[in-house]
């Protein structure tokens, strides 16, 4: 028996009743997000008094589309700058099956057109947007905003998106220029006041977001982002780390140190450390710089403050990832082939595919067995630890890694894995 009738779980306390002494019946919203249904396995985390229940991760939630591979900026942090594959933008019949498809996913929850390339490029973005609504999604896209003209805003309010993202890598017109050749830093600002304005006499609204690439160039930035936020009401901020797909992007980093000391990770290992609310000043900024920096896990007033680590988002948040071509990839690592530079090392890594959407439907692709054995793998992460290692002769590539695993062995050394890098 369903306790509320809710057709979308908000963000805040839910129930669920007992209706044996070992049975539970959630309301239907919440049995959405868990991913219920017969013989469902999901994982129960207990810490610290408190039950966790995780959702089912074969049950899809969140649909990456690649609407076009291509883009109008050449930024020097794109993976494009180790690309060797041809690029191309999504078919409407493909994209027409791929909506056909989806309609059979009851846990569906999210779709966000985006990947490597640019979506307001494809010339029937705006078809898109309209025809993915129709499903009973949240529809996300994340853009370079240079393109988002009265023409193309106007369609993204008439076709119902929901979010835009804003890629965002510098808080001025010095440092984002720097980074996103091609761009200009008022140009993009001006676009989104514009849209801010549009906003207002809509009857629909689209929310904004930044999203940020930090490096050590533009780190002085994260300060100003939230100013920046207000110049055109965007809502919410995410800072990724810059993923180093070529040679002088390594230096760039600002993570090594949390990659080699676990600095902001929660590990079973470390000693765990709980803190009250205190004052940021003069007092506590040197006692506090040395706690975030050292070994210890730290938790504010029972909340974590470190980063779940070994853990892949795509798994556990239940992704997949739709390539331009129509082929079904597991997490944006594995899209397309590249090269990326660790530790002074080069790794060759090749993209994987559990099959495309043109030849099969998306529902057996996700069923089949060995996508299902696939999550399985990468939810219980037994992968070597290449991410603090000094490196050997496998981690020239993704075929496999010193434990065992198989192509494509790369969830050891991936960085989103690692919580340093995070997509909207």
């Amino acid at each position: 028996m369903a306790e509320e009738e809710a057709t979308d779980a908000k963000p805040g306390k839910h129930r669920a009743i007992a209706t044996g002494p070992d049975t539970l019946s959630f309301a239907p919203a919440i049995a959405r997000k868990l991913g219920l249904s017969a013989g469902a396995n999901l994982d129960i985390v207990i810490e610290r008094g408190r039950i966790a229940i995780r959702p089912n991760i074969h049950s899809l939630a969140r649909v990456y589309v690649e609407a076009s591979s291509r883009c109008n900026l050449s930024c020097r942090t794109c993976i494009r700058q180790t690309w060797s594959e041809p690029q191309g933008d999504m078919a409407l019949p493909v994209f027409r099956k791929l909506v056909g498809d989806l309609r059979r996913f009851p846990h569906l929850e999210s779709v966000m057109l985006g990947g490597f390339g640019e979506p307001t490029l494809h010339p029937d973005v705006l078809t898109m947007v309209s025809g993915l609504k129709a499903l009973p999604i949240e529809l996300e896209m994340v853009t370079n905003g240079t393109l988002l003209d009265d023409r193309m805003i106007e369609g993204l309010l008439k076709g119902g998106l929901d979010r835009l993202w804003i890629s965002f890598d510098g808080a001025d017109d010095t440092s984002y220029e720097n980074i996103r050749e091609g761009a200009r830093f008022e140009n993009v600002v001006q676009n989104l006041k514009r849209l801010r304005e549009m906003n207002r006499k809509s009857a629909r609204k689209i929310a904004v977001g930044i999203a940020f690439v930090v490096t050590r160039e533009n780190i002085a930035d994260l300060k100003d982002l939230g100013r920046l936020a207000r110049r055109f009401g965007a809502d919410r901020i995410l800072v990724s780390n810059v993923i180093p797909y070529g040679p002088d992007m390594e230096p760039q980093m600002v993570c090594n140190q949390a990659l080699t000391f676990g600095t902001f990770a929660d590990l079973p290992v470390k000693t765990k450390m709980d803190l009250p609310r205190l004052d940021i000043d003069e007092t506590t900024k040197e006692p506090l710089w040395r706690l975030l920096a050292g070994p210890e896990s730290l938790s504010l007033m029972g909340e974590k403050v470190g980063a779940r680590v070994d853990e892949c988002r795509f798994i556990r948040e239940r992704c997949v990832c739709i390539r331009w071509d129509g082929e079904v990839s597991p997490c944006m690592g594995l899209m397309h082939a590249h090269k990326t530079y660790f530790q002074k090392y080069e790794k060759k890594v090749r993209s994987h595919s559990f099959g495309g959407i043109s030849q099969k439907s998306l529902w057996d692709i996700w069923k089949a067995d060995d996508y299902v054995a696939f999550r399985e793998r990468v939810a219980a992460f037994d992968f070597s630890p290449c991410h603090i290692c000094g490196g050997c002769h496998l981690v020239e590539d993704n075929a496999e890694d010193c434990t065992g695993n198989t192509f494509p062995a790369t969830c050891g050394g991936c960085l989103w894995a690692q919580g340093i890098i995070q997509c909207p």
